[in-house]
């Protein structure tokens, strides 16, 4: 299949730290050079996902290399977990809100994902995104911010 400027391809976005869809904004002879991440907006190099790691001599490396990966996530991941745990103390959580996309929320709105779960608004990016903290780290999310008042 031959790709061009416009259609979606996955590839690894260091903004979001993960691999998600990706719109083509540039090719150099044939092949992708530029993308543009669906989640963030962010435009960086094509990245492209890494193959998973094959059974063989080649191999070692790679699983080192993933077991390392894994090691760093948990580390990250128990930051994430003391960071939630401390912003939804004391906060009853029958009370969250629940995430839409076209939802309006604010800084320190508690809100449920059907996805991700419970989670607290660190931080509004205008003109239409959301920071959250869920227990395994940050996620931006799209959704409708209330007008500023001057």
């Amino acid at each position: 299949m031959r790709l061009s400027a416009g259609e979606e391809v996955v590839s690894h976005c260091l903004k979001c730290k993960d691999i998600t869809n990706h719109i083509i904004i540039a090719m150099t002879d044939g092949k992708v050079a530029k993308v543009q991440c669906n989640t963030c907006g962010g435009r960086h190099r094509y990245r492209p996902p890494e193959p998973a790691a094959t059974i063989g001599a080649g191999s070692r490396p790679a699983i080192k290399k993933e077991a390392g990966r894994q090691a760093g996530r948990t580390v990250k991941e128990t930051k994430a977990a003391a960071q939630f745990e401390a912003l939804v103390a004391g906060r009853d959580p029958s009370r969250a809100l629940a995430y839409a996309m076209d939802a309006s929320f604010r800084k320190n709105d508690l809100l449920d994902h059907p996805i991700f779960g419970l989670g607290v608004v660190t931080r509004t990016i205008r003109p239409d995104k959301i920071e959250v903290q869920f227990r395994k780290g940050n996620k931006l999310l799209v959704c409708t911010l209330p007008p500023l008042k001057f």
